[in-house]
């Protein structure tokens, strides 16, 4: 008897609930999918950093917006659960992306925008095996105003939520600088024109509602 060993389970016990009737339709999904890839503000090429400044600036905007999504997480079961065997692509720990609920011949799954990763929208299965370099990753969805994991045990309800402070971790993400570490604390004080320039940028992105005026509904 043979057996195919899979590279990623999902885990439940991280996993937050939606809604049922919480979908949009797949045109709104493809059409938001075109726009973000255009938007050379998130820097998708830049695919070692900042993917929760990139997601949670697509949930910001996906707010203003009223369409419904979520946040798709993937980890390497090495750091999730320390003694396991499982790592993912690129040397990453873990990764993220927004994901939207697809209501498609009667069923629901969630798909992930990520132009880091794939240039299409994909299941949040196919998008966690695409990254996941050997088993086991373990990948599941949760609510878009968690911002980022605890230090220490990760459970479902002690995440971060979102506020001011991880606001501005957004903004110096988006601009390239990762405002935690010492060389980035550093580029803080050396490029405050371009931080400006960015949240200026990342304002103006909001007025670009990509369904506006289409007969794209959600329904």
């Amino acid at each position: 008897m043979s057996f195919v060993l899979v590279n990623t389970l999902y885990d439940f016990q991280l996993a937050d609930d939606f809604a049922a009737d919480m979908a949009v339709t797949p045109e709104v999904a493809l059409a938001l999918n075109r726009f973000f890839q255009t938007q050379h503000i998130f820097n998708w090429h830049h695919t070692h950093n900042f993917c929760e400044a990139r997601a949670e600036a697509m949930s910001l905007l996906l707010t203003a917006w009223n369409i419904p999504h979520a946040k798709s997480w993937v980890f390497g079961a090495a750091f999730l659960y320390p003694g396991y065997v499982g790592g993912l692509k690129y040397n990453w720990n873990y990764h993220v992306a927004v994901a939207l609920p697809v209501l498609q011949n009667g069923q629901r799954e969630f798909w992930v925008i990520d132009p880091s990763t794939q240039a299409n929208t994909q299941t949040v299965y196919q998008w966690a095996d695409g990254v996941t370099l050997f088993p086991h990753s373990y990948h599941f969805v949760k609510l878009p105003q968690h911002y980022i994991f605890p230090t220490g045990k990760i459970l479902r309800h002690n995440w971060h939520q979102r506020n001011f402070q991880n606001y501005e971790w957004v903004i110096q993400g988006l601009a390239g600088i990762n405002g935690l570490t010492q060389s980035g604390k550093a580029a803080l004080i050396f490029h405050k024109a371009l931080l400006r320039k960015t949240r200026q940028q990342f304002k103006a992105v909001f007025l670009k509602n990509p369904l506006l005026g289409d007969a794209i509904a959600v329904p």
